[in-house]
């Protein structure tokens, strides 16, 4: 769990220090990152709270969702993600 400052809200501090874990590699393109049920579980937020989070990484390319199989971190180069086909 983080410390939230005042200044700035959850959701915003919340998908920076996932965009820090991405930039140090703990996610590496290509891996699943946390669900909203596990950043809720993880920094006490509430769904809604995560829910924007993850809109907001997806809106800037840092990840993509596939759905039924969870979210991923982008490929570097805002290339498109890989077509993942499911049987």
């Amino acid at each position: 769990m983080i410390e939230f400052r005042e200044d700035q809200p959850k959701w915003q501090q919340v998908a920076q220090a996932i965009r820090e874990r991405i930039a140090a590699g703990a996610y590496r393109p290509g891996s699943r990152v946390p669900s909203e049920n596990d950043l809720m579980q993880e920094f006490g937020i509430a769904r809604m709270t995560a829910h924007k989070v993850m809109r907001a990484l997806r809106e800037e390319g840092a990840i993509y969702t596939v759905r039924g199989m969870g979210s991923f971190v982008s490929p570097p180069g805002g290339t498109e993600p890989p077509v993942v086909h499911t049987s």
